[in-house]
């Protein structure tokens, strides 16, 4: 059997995590955070020049978010309104609104990381360090992730801690993965690059995944009855469809 596609990547993550074995779905997860570096790289939106006939800008590009240490100042030089953030629910409130300005149907889909170590400054509260979703929680429950015997968990918290991700916070998908690429850019307008995680908030129809490949479906003996199995070999490469439609998220790390 040759399968080859253009789909929506996460969605084609999820079905063949099901269908062929997480491992396969992971490949294809790995290949989409790549494509995150794609994305225009620092905040603000780039909008057609002339601006179109009916007055009204309209982006060619979505700006990178920055989502920075806690606790720091939003006072702070080279902050950016409505694409620089302290809390990761600042971040994803900033990308609803951004969202909103670049007309897109349907509702965002942020990827953040599970794994990264945030930078810190003196004012950064406890708790508010570590991976996005480690912060993330922090937010949602008042502490308890950081506390000795916390319990003050809410819905939403119960929600990541159960199944990694969130459905809805301010209409927007939260997905949490170890895949993000690594890169160094500069932040608040620096000049210097600092180490960041390359995440990303996007319309499903923003990147696309292309598989190739060379899968045979094989049935025989096995204990327990007769069963099918896939033997082969595939190719799978992703990309940025359409710059209008995403963005990345540069997340200050340590």
């Amino acid at each position: 059997m040759v399968f080859y596609a253009w789909t929506t990547s996460f969605e084609l993550a999820a079905t063949l995590g099901a269908e062929l074995g997480e491992s396969y779905g992971e490949k294809v997860d790995i290949r989409v955070c790549e494509a995150f570096l794609s994305f225009k790289s620092t905040p603000g939106n780039t909008n057609y020049s002339p601006a179109p006939a009916d007055g009204f800008a309209r982006p060619t590009q979505l700006g990178a978010m920055e989502l920075l240490a806690a606790g720091l100042p939003a006072n702070t030089a080279g902050w950016t309104q409505g694409f620089t953030s302290n809390s990761v629910l600042q971040l994803v409130r900033n990308v609803k609104q951004n969202y909103k300005v670049a007309r897109l149907p349907g509702t965002p889909i942020i990827v953040l990381d599970s794994n990264g170590d945030a930078a810190v400054v003196s004012a950064t509260p406890a708790g508010q360090d570590g991976s996005s979703l480690n912060r993330m929680l922090a937010e949602l429950t008042g502490g308890a992730v950081s506390q000795s015997g916390g319990s003050n968990l809410s819905a939403l918290g119960n929600e990541l801690l159960s199944t990694g991700r969130i459905e809805s916070v301010y209409g927007c998908a939260v997905i949490f993965t170890t895949f993000l690429p690594a890169a160094s850019r500069p932040l608040l307008g620096q000049g210097s690059p600092s180490p960041v995680l390359v995440g990303g908030y996007f319309h499903e129809t923003a990147i696309f995944t292309v598989l190739k490949e060379g899968l045979q479906i094989k049935m025989g003996e096995k204990p327990g009855g007769l069963q099918m199995w896939l033997t082969g070999l595939a190719y799978m490469g992703a990309g940025v469809a359409d710059p209008r439609r995403g963005g990345a998220i540069n997340i200050w790390q340590a």
